[in-house]
């Protein structure tokens, strides 16, 4: 009997948990409230950020590797890749309502109205309109810091390699 109620215990207090830990339901206030939330933080435009900076990384891999190619299909290809990009963010479905959900998921709305005092706030209207700039540039010094441990990290696999007696 007392395994039983033991069992039946730890089942309520598991749906118990279920419960308080489930995400909010999503009103129409907190997504609208989320969505300035996205504005005020500049999140589309750092989502601009980083794939305008992926073209430009993709593009330098092909002119590496086709020099041929004329410098025009570059423009085109950024050109397009920002188009579908801004047009695709907002549409159902799209980056935003992707985005929703997920803020929707670890935030209350008292959260989200918190976070919204602070990015409509003279600092965080600074904080915002700095972090597309600092992404990009955190983007290129991450790539350069990637690249300098490259040598680093090609000398300890060979090291290991030697050690365990493989061969390459």
């Amino acid at each position: 009997m007392k395994k039983i109620l033991y069992i039946l215990f730890l089942g309520v207090m598991a749906l118990l948990w279920t419960n308080a830990n489930a995400a909010e339901e999503l009103t129409p206030a907190k997504r609208e409230d989320i969505k300035r939330l996205l504005q005020a933080t500049g999140a589309m435009q750092i989502a601009q950020t980083m794939s305008q900076a992926a073209v430009n990384q993709m593009s330098e891999a092909i002119k590496n590797a086709r020099p041929d190619i004329p410098p025009q299909m570059f423009d085109i290809m950024s050109e397009e890749v920002n188009k579908t990009v801004s047009e695709e963010m907002t549409v159902k479905g799209g980056f935003v309502d992707l985005m929703v959900v997920l803020y929707n998921k670890y935030y209350t709305h008292e959260d989200i109205k918190g976070l919204l005092a602070f990015f409509e706030s003279p600092l965080g209207k600074k904080a915002s309109s700095l972090a597309p700039v600092m992404s990009r540039e955190g983007f290129v010094i991450g790539q350069r810091w990637g690249q300098s441990l490259a040598p680093i990290i090609e000398e300890r696999v060979k090291a290991r390699f030697k050690e365990k007696g493989i061969a390459i």
